[in-house]
């Protein structure tokens, strides 16, 4: 195995793509990791496909090359996994297509966050790169890689031994969710301020993912103007650039019985979690950060893939989880349970499950001297 020289700058590409239906967390945290390493001196660019709803522009925004794979012809084949409809072409030319700019612009690590994606693309793209970190929560496919982080809780470093091929690192659990630093920076900040909460005005911050194909917010939003609670409510929704509701949601939100705010593509979130009591929001990557400063969430389950951290979520006390198609019968009924001494207790539980480490730890892993014995 080649062995790194940890000396100079080094060079990353990262693969991963967002859409109506993928979403944007993918992107969104390789964009932490990339940040992290620029920092540190190293270099970074994207591959993404050109899918609807992707985020192209906006990882060009935050300073970086993206090369943009062509957008693919529809594919709805029953033959296709879901994740393989999601990526929109085979794993094999997906490679090539990645091989081809590879060849072009070296790099030293390739960094994958795609469930389309597998050892078979990984074996491919081998041709050209050395060192692979693989970013996963499923556990469902073979790998090739030299690191796997996964930071869901239900997963382990042998889950994931079995099905890599290569002996390589295997970083499991929540304290290796992929924060950005102002994460760490309003929780340290939190513990010197704590929360105080007050039920006859209950902040709540509503943020059901970057896309929300399915307009869920504007469901949340009729349901909570129907609420007893609604007098006592103050209600700020965040939504992505891309989502296709977010012009439906700002009209509804000036018909509400209570106050409240349509923020698009906010850049703040930390500070906005750390403002609200409670928060109605998706069981994707977002989950981490309102875990990371403890913010009590009714978790709405919106796809198969997000089962799993709600129902660990909700278990260890985090949050309380709900599946898309119980909101009509249960969000407000659930809404009514949270008292002062509930939504402290949750905020406590949900604090104890990730400190927001998991940028640093996946980059010390990386560069680690220890790196080839792992």
């Amino acid at each position: 195995m080649q062995k790194l020289n940890r000396c100079i700058k080094m060079k990353f590409c990262f693969r991963a793509d967002a859409s109506l239906h993928i979403g944007s967390g993918h992107v969104v945290r390789c964009l932490t990791i990339a940040d992290a390493l620029v920092k540190q001196g190293h270099e970074s660019y994207f591959i993404c496909r050109q899918h609807q709803g992707n985020l192209i522009e906006f990882v060009r925004q935050h300073g970086y090359m993206v090369y943009v794979l062509p957008e693919p012809a529809l594919n709805n084949s029953d033959s296709l996994s879901e994740y393989q409809r999601w990526l929109g072409v085979t794993e094999q030319q997906d490679a090539q297509e990645t091989l081809d700019i590879l060849k072009e612009q070296p790099v030293d690590w390739m960094i994958v966050d795609h469930y389309g994606l597998s050892i078979v693309w990984q074996q491919i793209v081998r041709q050209q790169v050395n060192w692979i970190v693989a970013i996963d929560d499923l556990a469902n496919r073979q790998h090739d890689a030299n690191i796997i982080l996964d930071c869901g809780l239900a997963n382990t470093p042998e889950d994931y031994a079995k099905l890599n091929k290569r002996k390589g690192c295997h970083l499991t659990g929540p304290s290796y969710a992929l924060l950005r630093p102002e994460f760490r920076t309003k929780r340290l900040w939190l513990e010197q301020h704590p929360k105080s909460y007050n039920h006859e005005n209950l902040r709540i911050l509503v943020n059901l993912g970057g896309i929300d194909k399915d307009n869920l917010t504007g469901t949340v939003l009729e349901l909570l103007s129907h609420s007893q609670q609604r007098q006592h409510l103050s209600v700020t929704v965040v939504m992505g650039i891309n989502a296709p509701w977010k012009e439906s949601v700002v009209e509804l939100s000036k018909k509400l019985p209570f106050h409240s705010t349509v923020l698009i593509n906010a850049n703040n979130m930390a500070d906005l979690m750390a403002e609200h009591d409670l928060a109605i929001g998706a069981a994707g990557s977002t989950a981490w950060e309102r875990c990371c400063l403890g913010l009590p969430t009714i978790m709405v389950c919106m796809a198969d893939n997000q089962k799993m951290i709600a129902k660990y979520l909700h278990d260890l006390g985090g949050a309380v989880s709900l599946d898309q198609t119980e909101l009509n019968e249960k969000l407000l009924m659930t809404l009514q349970q949270f008292n002062q001494m509930h939504l402290s207790i949750m905020h406590q539980k949900a604090l104890s499950i990730t400190e927001g480490l998991g940028t640093d730890l996946l980059l010390k892993t990386i560069f680690s001297e220890e790196f080839n014995a792992c």
